[in-house]
Parts: structure tokens; sequence; C-alpha cells
């Protein structure tokens, strides 16, 4: 199928999908007020549909201007919404059609219990098919905004502002080399000084009560082994900025409510600038992902994947806003209780070691082993010989990966190497050679993976291990990444984590 017909034919499948969507909703809304919990769940599935009807509008308003691998790509994920609506057209079809009805067009009263009950089922399915494909749709959508052309901008300015366009908006303005209105993102150094400060186990941040009894979560990055202020400075503001935008439960990273700098009072020298992050709405009981791997013995085939997914979503996120993080490891990642639906949502932080994806690196390591871990082998030491590329990123979410699928920490609790996983002492793993543990990894995913997560996830620990290869067919050339916006490794990654 050439360009232009795969165009055309994707094209045909948002229009289908846009006439399903509409099909839908209108079915359910002419039976929602037989029952209260079904004109809930009518009115849940009718604001689900607005969100991606007008994504998917959108999408057709700027197909031109996106690229045929970006394109390719959304074709199959637009494939997947047109089986799902077709599958709840169907469903309620078939309901409207099995309906017994007096001489009256009445609902029989012996069976209309169990119709209210079976539209309901169907309600909740499809609400729950159209959010989970919503998850996956957007992380594609947003790569929309790092395009550079005037007909996104255009698309973006003359269509109402509605939650998804308003929050594409606001990233697409943070893209920007210099944004349209500028932000002042510092807050006073009195800020912190009469708050109550509370560790986290296992983590790199904290939990800070001010007071005026408003709760917090406290990230720092370090300023003692930079030389570079006034880049950092920027990048600071940078981030921060951009963090103050985002839509936190989507993104699962954080909204930045501002940044303190920390300043020793008798030198001046700053010491540290400190974040200050709004804790997420509906959320409560934070916990790092170290502990809970460490502490929570049972962990359900679900829950280890709920949390994958996430984990991997945030760094997508950090990649879109143009960052890479550096820092990925379970001690900068932290769980929050849903309060809603009782389930765990996570978050990643950890901003210690961040830099712009285009800026200039410093090339810093670390010797703390339990860091080294999980860092590429070319990334491992005090004195990395490579610069720092997103692929790294994804190297040690693939560490990470490993252990939720294991559900066993490769840190034990006293801070030393667990024999399970790493079967060695402290002195013997920090004179290792850098790839044995990679290798070691591998071997890992490949033997014990599949019998735990599946063959699927275990491909995917792999991959993302072997990332940096050249024989990685998905990341090992580096070219394949240097297009203009960005936005092929985005895709990539999509495509295969």
């Amino acid at each position: 199928m050439s360009g232009a017909e795969l165009g055309l034919a994707i094209l045909s499948t948002i229009d289908i999908c846009l006439k399903y969507g509409k099909i839908i909703v209108s079915k359910y809304r002419s039976i929602r007020d037989s029952d209260s919990e079904i004109e809930e769940r009518t009115l849940s599935i009718e604001a689900a549909w607005i969100k991606i009807s007008q994504q998917l509008a959108f999408l057709k308003r700027v197909w031109e201007t996106l690229g045929e691998d970006y394109q390719e790509l959304q074709g199959r994920i637009l494939r997947i919404l047109q089986r799902k609506l077709e599958t709840s057209v169907s469903l309620i079809s078939k309901l409207e059609r099995g309906a017994d009805h007096d001489g009256n067009g009445l609902l029989d009263k012996r069976k209309a219990a169990k119709y209210a009950f079976l539209v309901k089922d169907a309600l909740h399915r499809a609400i729950q098919d159209l959010k989970e494909w919503q998850k996956e749709f957007d992380t594609t959508w947003y790569l929309i905004m790092r395009i550079a052309d005037c007909t996104i901008d255009s698309e973006l300015t003359k269509r109402p502002a509605t939650d998804k366009l308003s929050t594409a908006r606001r990233v697409r303005d943070m893209l920007r080399p210099a944004p349209q209105r500028p932000t002042s993102v510092f807050l006073p150094g009195g800020k912190l000084g009469s708050a109550q400060i509370n560790e986290i186990s296992y983590s790199t941040s904290k939990i800070i009560t001010t007071s005026d009894a408003s709760t917090f979560v406290l990230d720092s990055v370090d300023c003692s082994a930079r030389n570079d202020a006034s880049t950092l400075a920027k990048d600071v503001r940078r981030l921060a900025v951009k963090l103050q935008q985002i839509d936190a439960n989507e993104f699962h990273l954080l909204r930045c409510h501002g940044v303190v700098r920390n300043v020793e009072s008798y030198s001046k020298q700053l010491l540290s600038y400190d974040f200050i992050f709004n804790m997420p709405a509906g959320c409560s009981q934070p916990q790092s992902l170290r502990n809970l791997m460490l502490y929570r013995e049972n962990s359900t085939l679900s829950d280890r994947l709920r949390v994958a997914k996430q984990f991997a979503t945030a760094i997508h996120y950090i990649h879109v806003l143009d960052f890479v993080h550096k820092n990925i490891r379970p001690e900068t990642v932290l769980i929050f209780r849903n309060e809603e639906s009782g389930l765990d949502q996570l978050f990643l932080l950890g901003f210690q070691a961040f830099r712009l994806a285009d800026g200039k690196t410093l090339r810093l390591g670390g010797s703390t082993w339990s860091e080294n871990v999980y860092q590429h082998p070319n990334r491992q030491g005090s004195h990395p010989t490579t610069d720092y590329v997103m692929q790294y990123d994804i190297y040690s979410l693939g560490v990470c990966l490993l252990e939720i699928g294991l559900w066993d920490s490769l840190v034990s609790s006293e801070g030393l190497a667990t024999p399970s996983l790493i079967p060695t002492d402290h002195d013997s793993l920090v004179s290792a050679t850098k790839n044995s543990l990679k290798d070691h990894y591998t071997s890992l995913a490949k033997q014990r993976l599949p019998f735990t997560m599946g063959d699927k996830y275990a491909g995917v620990v792999v991959n993302c291990l072997s990332c940096m290869d050249l024989t990685n067919p998905d990341f090992g050339d580096a070219s394949e990444f240097e297009d203009e916006d960005g936005i092929m490794i985005g895709v990539r990654y999509i495509e295969k984590v």
C-alpha cells in the first residue's frame, strides 16, 4: 500500500470510529432514563467519547503534516479502536433485539431487571474499553505537539479550549524555544523554613507539611557537584514550567508547585534546588517502589502490569517534554494509593541528574553501586565515557521492569545485593566487569520472566536491556532517531515498550 493509500485508509478508519461512537452514545442515551445507575454510566461514556472524538477530529485535520512512520503507528492504534467500537455497537444492538416488550411497547416487568443488568454490564465494558484505549492513544497523540508545523498551531488555536486540546496547547507552548508567556517558578526562600519534613523510606523524595497545613512532595537537585550553574538554573526553570502545566494522573509525573533555592545562610552558596510538587488528586499513602518491592509480599499479575505500564508512560512523557531523566531506579518512583479505586498510582520523580535532551552533558557519573546497577555499562562509574542519550533511560527502565516482573528487589533493605537476583557480594559487584551485569539481567529476563509475566513482557525487558546494542533492530541504529522533531524514538518506544 502506497503512502497516499495508507493515509486514505486511516482517514476512513477515523470516520468509521467517529460514526460508531455517535451510534453508541445515541443508543445508550435513549435508554438512560430507565435506571439511575444506567444514567450515570451513560454520562461517563459520553464524557469519554467527547474527549476521544475531539482528538480524532484534530488528528484528521493535521494528518498531512505527520510523517509516514507516525501515520502507520496511528493506523494500528485506530484499528483497535474501530474493533472495540464495532463490538460495543453489536452488543447494544443485540440487547435491543433481545428485549421482550408488552403490547404497549414496555419491557416485561419480569425481564426488566435482567435487561437493566445487561445494559449496565455492557456500559461498564464499553467505558473500560474506551478509557484503556485512550491511555494508549494519548501517548502517541501528544507526540504531535513536537512537530514543527504551522498547521498544528493553527488548529490548536482556532478550536474551543476543551480539556484535551487545552493540555495539548500547554504542551505545545512548553516545547517552544521561548515560551509564549514568561512564568515565575521560584518560591520565596522562607517557604520551607517552618515546614515539617518527613522522610519516605527508600526514596529520594520527602513529604513536607507547611505552616498552613498544606502537604507537598519535596525533590531536591544537589548543586554541590555541578559546575554549570547558569545552565542548571535554566534547566530547572524549564522543567518546573513544564511540570506546572501537565495533567499529573495522565502523565504519571507530579505537578510542580514551584522551586525553592536552598542557600547556605552564611556563605550564601547555593546548595540545592528544591522542587515542590503538589500531591496528586485523590491519592494518599505514598511509598517508594523500592519499599513496595521489599515489604509487599504479595503482588498480583494485574498490579505488576499496571505499575510497569505507568512507569513506561512516565518515562515516555519525560522524553516528550524534551528531557532525559538519567536517574531511573525504584528510589525515584513513588506509589500512591488511589482513594477511589483502591489501586496503586505511580509517579516518577528523582530529577537530581536531569537535563534537556539536546543540552550539554557533563558526563557526571557515580560510584555508588546501588545506583550504578541501573545504569547502562557505558554510563557506569564516576567518569562515564559516553554522552547520555534517551536510550539510556530505556535501559534503566528495563532493569526496573525486570524487578517488577520478578517482584524482587535488586537491592536489599541493608543496601546490599540481593542474592536471588545478583549472586555476588558487595565487593565483587563493584569490581565485576560492566557488561557481565547487563548479560546477567538479560539471562534473568529470558529464563525467569516468561513464567511470571509471559513471553511478551519478557521480550519487552530484553529489548530495553539491549536498546544500545548495534544488533538491536528497534533501537540499535542511533541514526534512525535523528529526525528534526525527535519523533522517531518516541514512535519506536511506543511500538516496542
